[in-house]
């Protein structure tokens, strides 16, 4: 977003937590801020983003736009410095489920009381915005996830070589992305096929056991967390995740934007963005992946070995998210 906005409006990328800052390409005109520095009590850090958005003109002038929980936090009393907006980024009950069980619904119950003091709410996907409109008594701008377009085309590859069917599934080995299933679907489609794993967690131990039980160590390399798994993704078939939870998956869109069709489970907001024997399958049972990835390796094939074309649907693209951003803050 802030890749899209530069050059358009002043932006600045503001982190709350300690780690890397932005990982991949951020353009020259984008400023960066982490509030990691600013001593550890939250009042401080709160105090510290409110003098920022007076210094750069105010509730007027300015618009906020936080991601995730800790941001939100931040943002939520930040009302009188800024016209603020939260983006939604995943379903909210189910994703705290998985990560922290009887614990992660109170954090979801939480989540959803701070946004409510937000001036817009927007979600990834139509289903998103009618599961949060229950909680929030209003409905949120649906604006579809989207990926930076300019920084991925360096990685646009021609057609797979066609030697074998080769699937890529990049994610937290966690119950709940189920990668699991991608481990077991290699069975189904024969000594051919080959599966990339690109992640790290908990799970990760447990997967390699189940390779090693089911013969399957000669076609599937786990390479662990990769700072730049675009390579893997843009020389695959096909990009397998069958998350039980999902907002609108970055990965997903990566691969897409590289000509890479998708298999995903049929939750959330997957079906505004899948279109099935255009740009990838869904599938809600487990036994149907197998032809699911089937289906989505008929779509994989391009004529005449030309470079393989964005699938990404129109409103999943960087452009017109920004172009709603924009018009969502600033007809206020």
């Amino acid at each position: 977003m802030a890749n899209g906005m530069a050059g358009i409006r002043d932006v600045t990328l503001v982190s709350v937590k300690p780690g890397p800052g932005a990982n991949a390409f951020l353009d020259s005109r984008v400023k960066q801020l982490s509030l990691a520095h600013v001593p550890t009590r939250w009042l401080s850090k709160l105090r510290a983003y409110q003098r920022l958005l007076i210094a750069a003109g105010g509730r007027e002038h300015v618009a906020s736009i936080s991601m995730c929980f800790s941001a939100d936090l931040l943002n939520r009393f930040c009302h009188a410095q800024a016209f603020t907006c939260a983006s939604v980024r995943g379903n909210l009950q189910e994703n705290y489920w998985f990560d922290y069980g009887v614990l992660g619904a109170a954090l979801a119950f939480l989540h959803m009381q701070i946004l409510r003091g937000f001036d817009q709410v927007t979600a990834l996907s139509s289903a998103m915005a009618t599961q949060l409109a229950r909680h929030l008594g209003r409905v949120p701008v649906v604006i579809g996830n989207f990926v930076d377009e300019v920084a991925l085309e360096a990685h646009r590859q021609l057609q797979p070589s066609g030697a074998g069917l080769v699937l890529v599934f990049v994610g937290d080995l966690s119950r709940r992305k189920q990668p699991d299933l991608a481990v077991q679907v290699l069975g189904a489609l024969g000594p051919r096929a080959r599966l990339d794993v690109i992640g790290d967690g908990p799970l990760r131990g447990e997967l390699e056991q189940l390779v090693r039980r089911t013969d399957l160590d000669k076609q599937i390399v786990f390479h662990g967390y990769l700072a730049d798994p675009l390579p893997w993704v843009a020389k695959a078939d096909v990009f397998v995740l069958p998350s039980f939870s999902e907002g609108i998956a970055r990965a997903a869109l990566e691969a897409l934007h590289l000509g890479v069709p998708c298999v995903l489970r049929d939750v959330d907001g997957n079906r505004e963005l899948i279109r099935p024997r255009h740009n990838g399958a869904l599938f809600t049972r487990n036994e149907d992946l197998p032809d699911a990835v089937r289906a989505a390796a008929a779509i994989a094939v391009t004529p005449n070995g030309r470079s393989r074309e964005s699938l990404l649907p129109d409103a999943f693209r960087q452009k017109s998210a920004v172009d709603k951003y924009l018009h969502l803050v600033e007809s206020r």
